[in-house]
């Protein structure tokens, strides 16, 4: 039994109506918000996740897996080095002076790395593997990113001294401005629960039920 084969018909079409949400809601986002480091108003984030949320149910609940579809995961790498790397290469090697700084974080933060992720979920999900565990490889990437554990990252791996303080965007909207860098680790370690606990919840046993197919449907799309 797969998605395809759900009782309630207006599951096979979940996909395309979320991939037809978040399309548009990038596009929003893309050209009416501005490209700038800085969060100036927390419904762009807002947007922004929201965008990227109807994305990932359309990778989730692809119906078709099948290891002939695996020629789809060819359009990202055409992206990836028809556009964003390309992009993103000129922005070291042509903007010497980093007057387009805002403008290169959007295409490493908001392009490459969310399009990493969807790029693995879709590999998982075409693959064989279900909804539900879809959707938690998704949320993963994302909360780890938001942690802060990037933000901790940068100031070890790089040749940087250890600051007083870290100033970022997405902290900051929880915190109210800059926090010391002790307390960007302890903002990152109170993600770990909530990643264990997504990674736990039974969201294959709730989809099955959702879509009709029953608690223990098989909802790969494998036949």
């Amino acid at each position: 039994m797969n998605l395809l084969n759900a009782p309630r018909p207006w599951v096979a079409h979940i996909w395309w109506i979320a991939l037809a949400i978040g399309a548009t809601g990038f596009a929003f986002v893309w050209l009416a918000t501005p490209h700038t480091r800085e969060i100036e108003a927390a419904w762009q984030l807002g947007a922004r996740l929201l965008a990227f949320a109807c994305l990932c149910c359309a990778v989730a609940f692809f119906p078709w897996v099948s290891p002939r579809l695996h020629w789809l995961l060819y359009v990202p790498f055409v992206f990836l080095t028809g556009y964003l790397v390309p992009r993103i290469s000129w922005f070291y090697y042509g903007d010497g002076a980093r007057a387009q700084g805002d403008s290169f974080y959007t295409h490493l933060y908001l392009l490459l790395y969310p399009g990493i992720v969807l790029t693995v979920a879709a590999a998982y999900r075409i693959g064989g593997g279900s909804p539900g565990r879809c959707l938690k490889i998704l949320a993963s990437g994302v909360l780890i990113v938001f942690s802060g554990f990037l933000d901790v990252m940068w100031q070890v791996v790089n040749p940087v001294e250890i600051p007083e303080v870290i100033d970022a965007p997405h902290i900051n909207l929880f915190t109210g401005g800059p926090v010391s860098f002790g307390g960007a680790i302890l903002f990152t370690l109170a993600h770990v629960p909530v990643i264990v606990g997504i990674n736990l919840l039974p969201l294959d046993r709730w989809i099955g039920r959702w879509t009709g197919l029953g608690a223990d449907a098989d909802t790969t799309g494998r036949k």
